[in-house]
């Protein structure tokens, strides 16, 4: 079997039978872009590729109970970025939660496995539902029809900028909405994009 030519869901079905040639595979197609993403933000080879390792190893140990709201792409560029974000926040020596408060907490794989992800889309749906009407209807379109900036600015006649203000207001409300309520979405990938530009 020519592992190379398989499809990404084909690939993570061969993984989590626990083939391990269909998960070196995975781990060539996504190692060096996950590391050239690492380490532009953090400059730092040997932490970049740490981080890269511990995503990889995360992967291989929660490869049968793993499921994806995503692509595995995503994923897996999501999961970097929040090891970096745990690496950076390990490095700082501020300890008021004010330099902390935009970065989100890490943490354990067990803690998001428990998670409920119904849980998180009904919190997030309630979140949604609270903002004002052309804030929501601006955020929907981006997240739920995909609509770019340009297009969304052109279908409710609005600047481009107006449409980029809406949408960061929104986020930052919806954030700071589902903080209160003790939820930490931005550590389960599958609501990632919906909170981020």
């Amino acid at each position: 079997m020519k592992y190379e030519n398989l499809a990404e869901a084909e690939l993570l079905l061969l993984v989590a039978a626990d083939d391990g040639a269909a998960y070196e595979v995975l781990y060539n197609r996504y190692w060096q872009p996950l590391f050239l993403f690492a380490y532009k933000r953090l400059r730092n080879k040997d932490e970049s590729k740490d981080a890269v390792q511990d995503v990889f190893i995360n992967l291989w140990k929660r490869r049968n109970t793993l499921q994806l709201t995503a692509s595995l792409r995503t994923y897996l560029f999501t999961a970097v970025r929040y090891e970096l974000l745990t690496k950076i926040a390990q490095s700082r020596k501020t300890s008021g939660t004010e330099a902390m408060a935009d970065m989100p907490l890490p943490v354990e794989a067990a803690t998001i496995d428990i998670m409920n992800e119904k849980e998180l889309q009904h919190a997030l749906s309630v979140a949604v539902n609270h903002l004002p009407p052309k804030m929501k209807e601006i955020y929907l379109l981006s997240r739920q029809q995909h609509k770019t900036i340009a297009e969304i600015a052109q279908e409710l006649d609005l600047s481009e900028q107006t449409v980029k203000n809406q949408l960061s207001k929104a986020l930052l409300r919806l954030r700071t909405h589902l903080k209160e309520a003790t939820v930490i979405p931005l550590l389960f990938p599958g609501i990632i994009y919906f909170l981020n530009i």
